[in-house]
């Protein structure tokens, strides 16, 4: 199916023949294996990035309007159902970041739709891809999860709800601690390697903001356990500085920045809810005094205002 698949997905790229490329695409959708031959066509590193896009868009529009339609019913088939969620976890993780959003945008759906009920083993499959080394993997990983947690920011406190919190605590939070710990060591490690950092920085980019999204609703016990060796390290990065990491345009916001501004959202949060149990938080404020007052009034370090949203 994706030889006829691919010409409709590359004519969605030109505005003369985007309207009967999708129509035809439209058409197919009801068609057995259809939501799996697109994310092939994802995948394929032997397909042109403007179509892996145009795909990998059409994927998440595809999943939006049929795997939980208006009357709440699931028009994809079965089989297929079964397949996209044993594929896309593996797949979303190898992807570029550019592919990784729009794929991570229809894991988002179905998990609203089908976590932890209907997709128990997706915590079991997430964690199992965590490595103490491979930080291009786990980043895919941790992006996948972010995906799926950052929902619960704007839910109403339920018993479903923490049921499900209470389900991805119990398997997430040792491993993504050892994270965190793991990280913290190999970033100290590669202080002259760029490359590595870069890509170390938004590992640590995506534990605070996961962080964030595990606290949201309540503060969870195992962080409350944990709190000052979590956020010790935490406070380690709100005064890091590193050379090589530094932009030279003004504008551009640096991965030490956005690890900053992430963790300030984190305290930010830790206190307005949980004041009376965050110990470190005076250690915090003058920190955090420091860092707005001495740094310079470039977009780039406009920390304070921007708690950079980057999901």
């Amino acid at each position: 199916m994706e030889a006829q698949l691919l010409p409709c997905l590359q004519q969605t790229l030109n505005p003369v023949t985007a309207r009967r490329a999708e129509q035809a695409l439209r058409s197919a959708e009801c068609q057995s294996g259809f939501a799996i031959s697109l994310l092939k066509l994802v995948a394929s590193s032997n397909v042109d990035n403007s179509s892996r896009q145009a795909a990998a868009l059409f994927f998440k529009n595809f999943i939006k309007r049929a795997w939980k339609d208006d009357e709440g019913d699931n028009r994809i088939p079965a089989a297929d159902c079964a397949a996209v969620k044993s594929e896309i976890i593996g797949l979303m993780i190898s992807l570029p970041p550019i592919l990784q959003v729009q794929l991570g945008e229809a894991v988002t759906i179905i998990a609203d739709s089908d976590f932890p009920e209907n997709w128990p083993e997706l915590m079991d499959d997430l964690v199992s891809r965590l490595s103490p080394d491979d930080m291009v993997v786990n980043n895919g990983v941790l992006q996948t999860a972010h995906s799926i947690f950052k929902r619960w920011r704007s839910q109403f406190r339920s018993d479903v709800l923490f049921t499900e919190i209470k389900f991805v605590l119990d398997r997430f939070c040792n491993p993504f601690f050892d994270l965190l710990k793991r990280v913290d060591e190999l970033i100290e490690q590669n202080a002259r390697n760029a490359a590595a950092l870069r890509v170390l920085l938004q590992t640590l980019f995506l534990i605070s903001k996961i962080s964030f999204d595990l606290n949201c609703q309540d503060l969870p016990e195992f962080f409350e356990d944990n709190l000052t060796l979590i956020f010790g390290t935490f406070h380690k990065y709100l005064t890091y500085t590193n050379p090589l990491m530094e932009t030279d345009d003004d504008e551009e916001t640096g991965p030490i920045e956005k690890v900053k501004a992430s963790i300030l959202e984190l305290v930010d949060l830790y206190t307005m809810r949980f004041e009376e149990d965050f110990s470190m938080l005076p250690e915090f404020a003058n920190t955090t005094w420091t860092l707005l007052t001495s740094t310079g009034l470039e977009m780039k370090h406009d920390i304070a205002s921007s708690f950079i949203n980057e999901d």
